[in-house]
């Protein structure tokens, strides 16, 4: 059974703030006109930019290097309880988070979350980034309870904000809906997974693969409970989306009808799962797809 779930978490955000009040530490920021600012910002910009960069080629030891570059910067530029400073720090926690140094991590994204905190108050999308983050962190560790209370924390931050963006509501509840899969609270996975598809229906619609995605993850959730019965049609629907975008010989396909093979044999109608099991066959054939 391929359930074809993966974590959707909030990832290297680079904010640049217009912040420019200084913080309770003096720093170099006090003395400088605007243009001096502005170019600060820009070396501080061009520094998380570079740093971004060696993420993506994956030069993960080079990029943490460039992130402790830029938090130093941005303390003695800006001031250590800064915004820029609390970007820094969130950057260099979700570089630690991937490189599996969970407790360098955990420290990082704290640090940021009270500067955020402090400047941009309770109910306000970089606060619940932040929580999204560090509940990324004990959900790695396998800390699932500390996971689940700061992701429904985050999720409560983000709803009461009148700033709050569907992409940052996707990831959250999107990982809200794997944590409890993993818990086994199904029926709390169920309703997270439903909330999401409303989401992602108003955002872009429901011929959308990210939508398509989200079935096809209901759907394995209902497998894994067993209902096999309300899974065939969820996956069924999650074909004829990919089908349409795609076409029907595309190899993500492949996951679909395997996962609607496995209902069939489940369900003892072995000549449908036939079917499918000669489509998934059929489509690893033409794209060279061994297996």
């Amino acid at each position: 059974m391929k359930l074809s779930i993966k974590n959707a978490f909030l990832t290297l955000v680079i904010i640049i703030f217009s912040f420019t009040g200084c913080a309770k530490k003096p720093c170099l920021q006090c003395a400088m006109n605007p243009e001096q600012i502005k170019e600060q910002e820009s070396n501080w910009q061009n520094l998380n930019y570079k740093m971004l960069a060696l993420y993506k080629q994956g030069q993960l030891k080079e990029a943490i290097k460039l992130g402790k570059d830029s938090l130093k910067f941005a303390k003695k530029i800006f001031g250590d309880d800064s915004l820029k400073a609390a970007t820094s720090l969130n950057n260099l926690g979700e570089l630690y988070r991937l490189d599996k140094r969970y407790g360098d991590a955990e420290w990082h994204y704290k640090k940021a979350l009270a500067i955020r905190e402090k400047l941009l108050g309770r109910e306000n999308p970089e606060v619940a980034l932040t929580l999204n983050n560090l509940a990324s962190v004990y959900f790695a560790e396998n800390r699932l309870t500390d996971a689940q209370n700061t992701y429904e924390t985050a999720l409560k931050v983000l709803e009461k904000s009148p700033k709050k963006d569907d992409r940052s509501l996707i990831a959250l509840v999107g990982n809200l809906a794997e944590l409890y899969k993993n818990e086994g609270k199904f029926l709390n996975a169920e309703a997270a997974y439903k909330k999401l598809l409303v989401i992602r229906e108003k955002s872009t619609g429901k011929n959308d693969l990210n939508y398509a995605k989200t079935l096809n993850d209901l759907g394995a959730l209902y497998f894994l409970e067993g209902k096999y019965v309300q899974a065939e049609p969820i996956f069924q629907n999650t074909l004829t989306i990919l089908e349409g975008k795609l076409g029907k010989n595309h190899p993500d396909l492949s996951v679909v009808l395997e996962n609607i093979a496995e209902v069939y044999k489940k369900t003892g109608d072995n000549v449908k799962a036939k079917i499918f099991e000669e489509r998934v066959k059929n489509t690893r054939t033409v794209n060279n797809i061994p297996g």
